[in-house]
């Protein structure tokens, strides 16, 4: 118990946000340079189809996440404010639940995907037969090869950040991650496999990275992840905490890929040098985002602990100052893209045609980065206190509620700009929501 007390109070709150946040960050990072180097190698191919490939797997990849995101979210902010309040054994139990319910969710993806592998490729927009060929490729090595040891090791890294050891959980992300970059660059550029070999090395790197956070786990000392078998238990006041504070998360990807599969379906219209564009401009906005969530799900276990010690005033100087950082983190966004548009898209690609749109829609989708980074962040801190309906509520609104009718209407009446204009319109209304929901609770919290 006394370990926990140090690693959650024995700092002040700037080192403390340095502590959760910074290890997080960089594994976000190191993550965010391997999706990065796919589509650097694979666009060093200066193939378009192989480059809208990557672009058209990306909502199915991400229903990886999604599942790790349901139990792992969840599971994160339950045990941390389960070892705030003192109950080790409730963490414990909830880390084994949490771990075996994401194997069985991710099984269930894999069996989807098998069976159903064309008619999904056709609908989310594989409109040549080239381009069909290499998403299928993708999909088969990342999704029903790799999709295993991808949820698993999402989820060791969630359980071993919640009980404080951010370190660790960083390195194995990270280890996987460098791993992946080395052999982009064998499988893509040596062997000349495009995207099947970035498929390939995803795949490797992801075993790589649970084998070592496996060890972590199993070897930690006073640890309360449990993974034995024999330890699971489906209890249902366990059980209805993980998930429903998990679903937010998750609803995160469900809805953001739902909406991606139908921006990439209305930019299809448009052409593979469109849909390679955008595909680029996400890329490099993953940058803001993978920042973001590294610094919210780094303090999540911090804030969750708090809210379970009822430590008001910690709480409160720990939002206040994740507040700051991200809002000049979203300022420096916004200025670098405005310079460094086209260097940045050079990095991927050289085609002329490709440049010179994705130069412009990068310019536009960059807007988003405040509405973004906050809501995020508010997100963050109502799964910290459990607080679901409003994490979920800002989730819904924001992918249901306000982008995907935008990707409707201003693809109707304004066309391919409007798809790009949709997500930083979307953002900015989220925003405003957040900031009510963010005030009410705050003030109960602290009253």
């Amino acid at each position: 118990m006394q370990q926990n007390q140090d690693v959650f109070q024995g700092l002040s709150a700037p080192r403390a946000i340095a502590k959760f946040a910074i290890p997080t960050i960089l594994s976000q990072l190191v993550t965010l340079l391997y999706n990065l180097a796919d589509t650097f190698f694979v666009g060093h191919t200066n193939d378009p189809s192989q480059v809208a490939a990557l672009t058209l797997s990306f909502p199915l990849f991400m229903s990886l996440t999604m599942v790790g995101n349901l139990f792992g979210i969840g599971a994160n902010s339950f045990i941390s404010r389960s070892l705030g309040q003192g109950d080790r054994d409730r963490a414990s139990r909830a880390s084994t639940f949490a771990f075996y319910g994401a194997l069985a969710g991710v099984v269930v993806i894999i069996a989807v995907l098998a069976a159903f592998m064309t008619p999904i490729l056709q609908a989310i927009g594989t409109v040549t037969p080239e381009t069909f060929q290499a998403t299928k490729e993708y999909l088969t090595w990342t999704v029903l090869y790799g999709g295993i040891p991808t949820v698993a090791a999402l989820m060791l890294g969630h359980l071993i950040r919640a009980e404080g050891n951010t370190k660790q959980a960083s390195i194995g992300m990270a280890l996987g991650g460098f791993l992946n970059i080395g052999l982009d660059y064998v499988f893509v550029s040596v062997l000349g496999m495009a995207a099947e070999g970035a498929a390939i090395a995803t795949c490797i790197s992801n075993v790589v990275s649970l084998l070592y956070l496996l060890w972590i786990a199993l070897r930690t000392e006073g640890s309360v992840i449990v993974l034995s078998p024999a330890r699971l238990r489906f209890e249902p006041v366990i059980a209805k905490q993980v998930i429903l504070v998990g679903i937010p998360s998750a609803a995160i990807i469900v809805l953001g890929s739902s909406a991606n599969i139908m921006l990439t379906h209305f930019m299809s219209a448009y052409g593979d040098v469109s849909i390679a564009a955008f595909g680029i401009v996400q890329k490099i906005g993953t940058i803001a985002i993978q920042i973001t969530v590294g610094l919210t799900q780094g303090i999540m276990p911090l804030l969750g602990y708090c809210y379970g010690a009822e430590e008001t005033e910690r709480f409160r100087e720990i939002s206040r100052l994740s507040f700051i950082l991200l809002g000049c983190y979203a300022a420096a966004c916004i200025a670098v893209v405005e310079v460094f548009a086209k260097p940045l898209i050079n990095l991927f690609i050289t085609e002329s045609a490709t440049v010179e749109k994705g130069v412009q829609f990068l310019r536009v989708w960059f807007l988003c980065a405040p509405g973004m980074c906050f809501t995020n962040l508010f997100s963050s801190v109502f799964q910290a206190m459990g607080k679901w309906v409003q994490s979920l509520f800002l989730s819904v609104i924001r992918q249901a509620g306000f982008l995907a009718p935008l990707l409707v209407l201003l693809n109707a009446f304004v066309g391919e700009m409007g798809l790009v204009y949709a997500q930083p319109i979307a953002d900015t209304a989220a925003l405003v929501v957040g900031i009510l929901f963010y005030r009410s609770l705050i003030r109960k919290f602290h009253a």
